[in-house]
């Protein structure tokens, strides 16, 4: 079977070698959306907005698959750590029956759901029907996302991030030659619109997870003798959804807090709405040379804490810490003064444009206290500790944000400016709660206080 020993080694060089892949993939990824975003544009600003409010419901749908991988990455790479093969195998095989299960579900809910919730987000018309068209195909071929995300923790939990960055450069590339002829036509394909970006999301996903599933089997992380663990097997189950649970639900989260805060800035309009949807793929620029980091943490925590090597842990999170600080306050000092350029790449519109750019600064001023969660919420997953997660997730995402920007909005009517800074209040307060409850949690691994 063909693992990286990560309990051996300078940690340094894991890091650099785990997450600049991924960085780079995730770049890769991000400019993808980009193209999504920039051929929507192209359309209309409506078809923009249509693509904003479709986001968090196609994290929905990402949310079950991306929380079951990251249970399935720590889970295995914790076996890994203490040289436990038959668990590993088990865990591998019993992740992906799960994750079949699941594909069917949300594919079913997804297409059940879609038009009321779209409507509960104020869409109706134009507007309802792009939103749904895009959505659709997507709903349909969600076996391919889930199918992908855990190839890839299997992968990653091995020492490999490698295959998952090559496949989202190739991805990125066949996009800039799908998306518009898929959305104008040609050659034979009919002129699809904007369900032609979606389809051809669909198309890649499913090229790059029948690849990604390959490698596994070539691998021989997976092969004919791991039959007897097809049998779902309930333990196991159970152990997959409760450390998926925070997982899933901080990725839902996002999801979550973008109904929370496009409910109310759709009193703003549809050009608010738009803006905002285009600033958070700005924000995932800014994030994307430290997104490697938390699959570095998942591999290098889960492996050594497995090995009970806990002096490793440690460096792994000093190692991790400062590169993401470098890394964030970087290109965050770029995006904020190259903020006018940058929105003028997703669209045309000068009310869009002044929204958005005024957003995006106040963003870029806080950026590094996203990768300080990340870094300590990988952190408590790697280790089998996620719940925290949850409780931050709702705090994060609900509980003080919602009365927070109603009163903003609907009892003191301020301009579109304070539900910006209802959000820097939020962000930074709960990213102090949760590094000093990380560090509480590092400091008593292996009963050191």
């Amino acid at each position: 079977m063909s693992t990286q020993d990560l309990t051996q080694g300078s940690i340094a060089i894991h890091v650099r070698n785990l997450a600049v892949p991924s960085s780079i993939g995730l770049f890769f990824q991000t400019m993808y959306n980009v193209v999504d975003s920039f051929y929507a544009g192209r359309i209309s600003t409506q078809a923009l907005a249509a693509m904003a409010l479709s986001f968090p419901v196609f994290l929905l749908m990402l949310a079950a698959s991306g929380g079951l991988s990251r249970a399935s990455s720590a889970l295995i790479a914790n076996a890994i750590g203490a040289k436990d093969d038959e668990k590993q195998k088990r865990f591998i095989v019993q992740s992906l029956t799960l994750g079949l299960l699941i594909a069917v579900v949300l594919s079913i809910a997804g297409l059940l759901v879609q038009r009321p919730l779209f409507q509960m987000m104020g869409a109706s018309g134009e507007y309802l029907g792009f939103a749904l068209s895009y959505m659709t195909p997507i709903f349909l071929g969600s076996i391919f996302f889930i199918l992908s995300n855990l190839s890839n923790s299997i992968l990653l939990a091995s020492g490999d991030s490698k295959t998952f960055g090559k496949v989202l450069v190739v991805g990125f590339f066949l996009n800039l030659i799908l998306d518009p002829w898929f959305l104008y036509g040609g050659l034979g394909v009919p002129a699809m619109g904007i369900a032609g970006i979606a389809w051809a999301t669909v198309l890649i996903q499913a090229l790059g997870s029948v690849y990604m599933f390959g490698t596994v089997i070539r691998r021989g992380l997976i092969s004919l003798d791991c039959k007897r663990y097809l049998v779902p097997d309930l333990a196991i189950y159970r152990e997959l959804i409760v450390q998926s649970i925070p997982a899933s639900f901080n990725i839902m989260s996002v999801a979550l807090s973008f109904f929370v805060v496009t409910f109310f800035l759709k009193h703003y309009g549809e050009a608010t709405v738009a803006a905002f949807g285009v600033t958070t793929r700005i924000e995932q620029i800014g994030l994307l040379p430290t997104f490697g980091l938390h699959g570095a943490i998942m591999a290098l925590v889960g492996q050594n804490n497995g090995a009970g090597r806990f002096d490793r842990i440690r460096e792994t999170m000093r190692v991790c810490n400062w590169a993401g600080m470098v890394l964030v306050l970087t290109t965050s000092a770029i995006i904020f003064v190259f903020a006018t350029p940058v929105m003028r790449v997703f669209t045309n519109d000068p009310e869009v444009i002044e929204i958005g750019v005024y957003y995006t600064r106040v963003m870029m001023l806080i950026e590094w206290a996203f990768v300080l969660t990340s870094t300590h919420l990988a952190f408590l997953q790697a280790i089998k500790q996620p719940m925290y997660g949850f409780f931050e997730t709702i705090f994060r995402k609900i509980i003080i944000p919602l009365p927070l920007i109603y009163t903003c909005v609907l009892v003191l009517n301020y301009k579109v400016e304070a539900v910006w800074y209802c959000m820097v209040f939020n962000n930074l307060l709960m990213t102090a709660v949760t590094v000093v409850y990380g560090q509480i949690k590092l400091r008593k691994l292996g009963g050191i206080d």
